[in-house]
């Protein structure tokens, strides 16, 4: 098993040369906030007569609830690992649907936080803005993670090539990570193998213990900010009632594969249809993947042949 680096800081130069680039996952302790406003009774005053969406295991929508009914239910229960305890996945806007969105939690929680350090400013495809800023602005699949003991988000890999950051603000996480290579080794159905479903469930005999030898097995702790590269298979489970925010991004240094899926045709991904929503709200109207392509097509070249005969 290998093990990745838990680093106290870095420059956002050297987390776009060393990880970025290299497609390499990393813990950085780098996370600025005011603890006591992260507690689950701070957020049941605060946030706890607002609606969420409470999720199983592998992103299924289970119920809309409000976050104070949910954390009276599951919040502070102890004894063994439960099997099938739900969470909330608090999303900012994905689709231009009527629903239990997160923007308001993250108007309310903003000031409550800052973005690491060491997470880039600029040179980003996705979102296409100059200079975002995941606690106001909308990044694909922002979200609060609101999860009591034993929530579990099974094995899988963020959608339409992205990277994901999980910063880690209210209790503790355990985590493995699988190598892209291992992707094919992995699948329980190929032929259902999305981002979100058709893997093996790594915990099926039991919840404490993983039967796939990983690449990496670790715990996230308050003031832990995680890295995931795109390709990388992960499964997380809580093992302390937790908050967290997560949100991913497309970097130019990482943008190799992106490219190719954008290339690749992925009309019929479900999650190419968020992409396009989150375009528009970017101020971008874009209907086919070859325009994104064309879009970007002076960055992509540089892109390529920064890369040379590693594209």
């Amino acid at each position: 098993m290998q093990t990745i680096d838990v680093l106290d800081g870095i420059s956002q130069e050297d987390f776009l040369a060393q990880y970025v680039r290299r497609n390499r996952p990393v813990v950085v302790r780098d996370l600025k906030f005011d603890p006591d406003r992260w507690t689950p009774s701070h957020f049941s005053a605060h946030l706890g007569e607002l609606p969420v969406q409470v999720y199983d295991s592998l992103f299924d929508l289970q119920d809309v609830s409000t976050l104070g009914r949910y954390l009276e239910q599951h919040f502070g229960v102890g004894g063994e690992l439960r099997h099938g305890v739900p969470y909330v996945r608090w999303y900012n806007q994905l689709k231009d649907v009527d629903h239990a969105w997160g923007d308001e939690a993250f108007r309310r929680i903003s000031s409550n936080w800052q973005t690491p350090s060491f997470l880039p400013d600029s040179g980003f495809l996705v979102p296409d803005a100059s200079g975002p800023d995941p606690t106001r602005d909308l990044f694909p699949y922002r979200g609060v993670l609101i999860s009591a003991r034993g929530a579990r988000t099974r094995l899988h890999r963020d959608p339409f090539c992205s990277d994901a950051v999980v910063s880690q603000f209210h209790g503790v996480k355990e985590l493995v990570m699988y190598h892209p290579s291992r992707t094919e080794e992995l699948f329980a159905n190929p032929e259902q193998g999305t981002s979100f479903g058709g893997f093996v469930d790594v915990r099926a005999s039991a919840l404490d213990k993983v039967s796939v030898e990983p690449d990496y097995h670790g715990l996230l702790h308050p003031g832990e900010v995680l890295y995931v590269p795109h390709g990388w298979l992960h499964d997380v489970i809580v093992i302390e009632d937790s908050i967290s925010v997560t949100w991913n991004f497309v970097h130019e240094q990482g943008a190799v594969d992106f490219i190719d899926y954008l290339m690749d045709g992925p009309e019929g991904d479900s999650e190419f249809q968020v992409l396009k929503y989150l375009y528009q709200r970017y101020g971008q109207n874009f209907s086919a993947p070859h325009e994104i392509v064309r879009h970007y097509d002076q960055r992509f070249s540089e892109v390529l042949d920064a890369y040379g005969d590693d594209a």
